[in-house]
């Protein structure tokens, strides 16, 4: 998870965590966990976290109240809260196939007008061009959806109302 998201994790994860009467009051007041858990939030906040291993209690017989799809969820909203991996993948993708079809344009092109046209050993009339035009548009379909959603990224962030930073103590007052 941590070399796809935005925020770093401890090794092993973390199951419960003790913060402060500070923490609290910023997550109450300033931070509003929708489609997200708790732990992401407060590893995000910026503080020094100290990790406290534990050995982890056997289990009991009884069934988890965890079901896979409970579990899912929650692996969904951990991933796409703190990643913004899916949205540059598109745009690199769609950056790559474009690339992609317009060094095929200028093979096949080269090919058309200086080479020989049964390269393969094959003759199908307008198969070039159609393939170098849906390579061409669906490379530039995903460019355009990459950038549409960066942009829908940034709405999403700005939407959640984060702040950008904490001031813990105003000098002028020296207030909390």
């Amino acid at each position: 998870m941590n070399k796809l998201s935005d925020v770093v994790y401890p090794h092993g994860g973390a199951d419960t965590f003790l913060i402060d009467r500070e923490v609290i009051n910023i997550l109450n007041d300033k931070i509003k966990p929708i489609h997200t858990t708790t732990i992401t939030e407060v590893l995000r906040l910026g503080f020094d976290p100290i990790y406290l291993p534990f050995i982890r209690p056997i289990g009991t017989t009884k069934k988890s109240r965890w079901s896979f799809r409970k579990k899912w969820q929650l692996a969904l909203d951990t991933f796409f809260s703190s990643s913004s991996f899916p949205v540059r993948f598109i745009s690199v993708t769609g950056l790559f196939f474009s690339l992609i079809s317009f060094c095929l344009i200028f093979f096949y092109g080269y090919i058309k007008i200086f080479g020989n046209e049964n390269f393969w050993g094959i003759i199908v009339p307008g198969w070039t061009s159609i393939i170098l035009f849906i390579s061409f548009f669906s490379g530039l379909i995903l460019l355009s959806l990459g950038i549409i959603s960066e942009y829908i990224w940034r709405i999403f962030e700005d939407v959640k109302n984060r702040p950008g930073y904490i001031i813990k103590k105003d000098i002028k007052t020296n207030d909390k």
